[in-house]
């Protein structure tokens, strides 16, 4: 069976390319436009990884991290934000430990895959 990567962006374009490229890749992709189901979907189904937002309307990245240090066994789960928004280091600093990475969009393809294997492996 793939593993699951949660992709969680506002927009829908981009969720949609990520969801195609995360497929080609040998990847189950999980796209949320809705933080919120994906803090529910941490407890109830969690995924092998996450790709994640900065700035989404009803939730942002950062909130999206500190509720999700309520759920257990959730922190296991490695994060990666991609995001266009640059994180100064104080932000960065804050949330260190539950970051395993961090890229800037638009990312190529083939980062997109180098980041995914060197979390997942396959």
């Amino acid at each position: 069976m793939a593993k699951r990567i949660m992709i969680i962006d506002d927009d829908d374009r981009i969720l949609r390319i990520f969801e195609l490229l995360i497929k080609s890749f040998g990847y189950s992709p999980v796209p949320i436009n809705d933080p919120g189901v994906g803090l529910r979907m941490l407890s109830e189904d969690p995924p092998a990884l996450v790709l994640l937002d900065i700035v989404m309307p009803s939730m942002s990245g950062l909130e999206f991290l500190a509720e999700r240090r309520k759920i257990p066994g959730a922190l296991e789960i490695p994060v990666v934000i991609c995001s266009a928004w640059r994180l100064t280091e104080e932000e960065l600093a804050i949330y260190r430990d539950e970051i395993a990475g961090f890229v800037t969009k638009p990312i190529e393809p083939a980062q997109l895959r180098e980041i995914l294997k060197g979390y997942l492996g396959v």
